[in-house]
């Protein structure tokens, strides 16, 4: 029996103009089609991409590594795979509205690469920041020009391991894309003996119903230790 395709939200770390020389989001769409990802698609130009691979989450690692090699990407480069349930959970939480709405370049969200991160060190981390965990990612209102939290940004690498983060704006999109996907792939009627594709989730995407539903989730802000 084949694999069930399956639909991974893939992001990659360490895009930007000097990879670009390299591998144009055209190019690698078109490598990650030749690898067996279906039908993928990207969002924007920072290694974002939505694609179906038969086979696990492992394989499907596995296999875009070998692409991103081919263009001779450093290892660096790491994707960084999500299911589309586990965006829908990021947004349905909506831990930074607010800031997301009003300066949403001031907002990231981290997906790391290791399953459990460690992320006890929070409790004792004072900054300026509004830090969130949701589920094993999180969720930062920087309150500022990012390039300011430049402590929180070393911290989080230090003890969470490779990861690689988004804007709140570019998560939610992210969302949505995987939402337009599978909307349009269940209106295909089964095939005896196949796997449809998205059938799996047919009452968990009617409309983004969870997206304005503030503090949903599993989400749990960072309390600040304060001084004596």
């Amino acid at each position: 029996m084949p694999d069930t395709l399956t639909t991974y939200v893939i992001l990659l770390r360490a895009i930007g103009p000097a990879t670009h020389r390299l591998m144009r989001m055209a190019q690698w769409r078109e490598a990650a089609e030749r690898a067996g990802f279906e039908s993928p698609e990207t969002l924007g130009n920072t290694g974002n991409m939505i694609a179906g691979y038969r086979g696990t989450e492992a394989k499907a690692r596995e296999a875009m590594v070998a692409v991103l090699r081919g263009f001779g990407l450093g290892e660096n480069v790491v994707p960084v795979l999500r299911s589309p349930a586990q965006l829908r959970k990021l947004v349905a939480a909506d831990p930074v509205r607010d800031a997301a709405d009003s300066r949403p370049a001031q907002t990231g969200v981290y997906f790391f690469a290791a399953p459990q991160p460690d992320l006890g060190w929070l409790d004792h981390y004072e900054g300026p920041e509004a830090i969130h965990v949701v589920g094993t990612h999180l969720v930062v209102d920087f309150t500022r020009d990012v390039a300011q939290s430049g402590r929180l940004i070393r911290l989080i690498d230090k003890h969470c391991g490779l990861n690689t983060a988004r804007n709140w704006n570019t998560v939610r999109k992210l969302a949505e894309r995987c939402g337009d996907r599978g909307a349009s792939l269940r209106v295909i009627p089964a095939k005896a003996g196949t796997s449809v594709h998205g059938a799996a989730s047919q009452t968990e995407v009617p409309a983004f119903a969870g997206m304005t539903s503030r503090g949903t989730g599993a989400s749990r802000r960072v309390e600040k230790k304060k001084k004596s």
